[in-house]
């Protein structure tokens, strides 16, 4: 991936740098050739002095003069006609006569022209020559090696071309460290990071630094392994609904049976105390004396006993609720009224708090019912104080009955507790039912019940229903 970016860059720079000798070489050959017309121009005036004066000997040691600078390959002075008439360097040794300055005698102009001179190739500068008079007397050519031009531009060129190797190799060198200094080790950290997800580190995600793309990339997996948690979420939560659905069937199904049971007997054994109740109350107008009055009334109370465990019975085998509005207040007074009259001696103290404004829709009965089941518990549980609490909290109406009894036995749990006919009483004075009906009461109004120690030592059951229950 990274040649895709180098390369390009690299082969950019090495057009640039063809560009750039050819440039530079064009540059060269100009200075080169500027020189050279210069040379030209500066010994035109002494040559053609010399030339009207017939003195060839000063001409001679002019174009010596010239030629011993070193950058002059040769140079020759032609008169009128075109022949020439002095030489020094290459052109001495070139014995036949140059055309070219036979042709541009009478021409009067600078000419540049690439000949051969000698077996070689040069590079010639013609400048003419005048009297005072202004008469072209003759030219004077200057010579340069034609490879001057070609050497001073190759070794540019291969001095440029050697430094873009170099200069690439280098730049791959540092790319490739610097990638695997700057990428390679964030892309480890994001290997070792998915590696440990896979393993099980489902809450470990990829720290979103370094390059921006690399940031990009951690930031879009960790948006995945964010949907994918709570995918998985859903998938528990869904699970658990599942589950308590189940459950709750379940308890339906358990509870639908166990109410066709317990109705069964509820009725069988209503008639009876019924008739038990009757005639103990005859006979005790009957004149009976004080001691078959004092068993009579036994009777009867054993028998209230039985007739409350039977409505206990018939309620939980009930189903379904007749809503209407119901003041909170008033209802948890008569449940209170309603435990006071079954008490045999005095009720506990009673702290109270109980706004006059809140209200339910619920069915008044069967709420009284369960409230009388809860506060008849915490009078039997409590050594001398009971509370009530009713409040409204946002989104739910909440009820609070505690005591400052022994609480909850220790490994007991509140699931227990609500299981039908099971009771931490001694035996014979307890039912089991009561937690049992008052749960499957709630549950009918969609309401929550909740056991938990109370601050004053004993339990505290706490009841919410949903603010829609207003």
């Amino acid at each position: 991936m990274l040649l895709l970016v180098f390369l390009p860059l690299w082969l950019l720079s090495g057009l640039s740098i063809s560009l750039g000798t050819h440039y530079l070489g064009e540059q060269q050959t100009r200075r080169l050739k500027d020189d050279l017309k210069l040379v030209a121009r500066a010994i035109r005036a002494p040559i053609g002095e010399a030339i009207n004066q017939g003195d060839l000997e000063t001409v001679r040691h002019t174009l010596d003069a010239v030629f011993s600078l070193g950058q002059i390959y040769g140079a020759a002075v032609y008169d009128r006609e075109g022949q020439r008439i002095a030489a020094a360097g290459i052109a001495r040794r070139d014995n036949d006569d140059n055309p070219l300055a036979q042709q541009l005698v009478s021409t009067g102009r600078d000419k540049d022209a690439y000949q051969r001179q000698a077996g070689r190739r040069v590079f010639s500068h013609f400048v003419p020559v005048t009297d005072t008079g202004g008469q072209i007397t003759g030219l004077v050519e200057v010579t340069r090696k034609a490879s001057d031009f070609s050497s001073s531009l190759d070794r540019l060129a291969i001095g440029s071309w050697l430094a873009w190797v170099a200069l690439g190799g280098l730049t791959l060198a540092i790319v490739l460290w610097g990638n695997r200094q700057a990428v390679g080790r964030e892309v480890q950290r994001l290997t070792r990071t998915m590696a440990a997800i896979g393993q099980g580190q489902q809450g470990l995600r990829a720290p979103e630094d370094g390059a921006a793309e690399l940031r990009a990339i951690a930031r879009a997996l960790n948006l995945m392994l964010d949907d994918m948690a709570k995918a998985q979420q859903a998938i528990r939560d869904h699970q658990r609904q599942e589950a308590a659905l189940n459950q709750q069937l379940e308890r339906q199904r358990r509870m639908a049976a166990l109410g066709q049971w317990v109705s069964g007997i509820a009725h069988e054994l209503g008639a009876p105390l019924n008739v038990i109740d009757g005639r103990a109350y005859r006979l005790a107008k009957m004149g009976v004396p004080a001691d078959g009055q004092k068993e009579l009334a036994a009777i009867r109370a054993q028998v209230g006993r039985l007739t409350r465990m039977v409505r206990q019975l018939l309620d939980v085998s009930r189903s379904g609720v007749t809503r209407r509005p119901v003041h909170l207040k008033s209802l948890v007074e008569e449940a209170l009224a309603s435990v006071a009259q079954e008490q045999l001696g005095a009720m506990p103290q009673q702290d109270l708090v109980l706004p006059d404004g809140l209200w339910l829709s619920a069915d008044g009965s069967r709420l009284e019912l369960a409230l009388v089941n809860l506060l008849r518990n915490a009078c039997q549980a409590a050594n001398s104080r009971i509370g009530v609490r009713a409040w409204l909290a946002g989104t739910s109406i909440g009820i609070e009955i505690w005591d400052d009894g022994p609480g909850l036995p220790a490994g007991l749990t509140p699931a227990r507790l609500l299981e039908p006919f099971f009771t931490t009483k001694p035996k014979g004075q307890g039912t089991g039912l009561g937690l049992a009906i008052v749960h499957n009461i709630l549950n009918d109004h969609d309401a929550q019940l909740a056991l938990a120690p109370a601050a004053a030592g004993g339990l505290l059951v706490t009841l919410r229903f949903p603010k829609e229950n207003e």
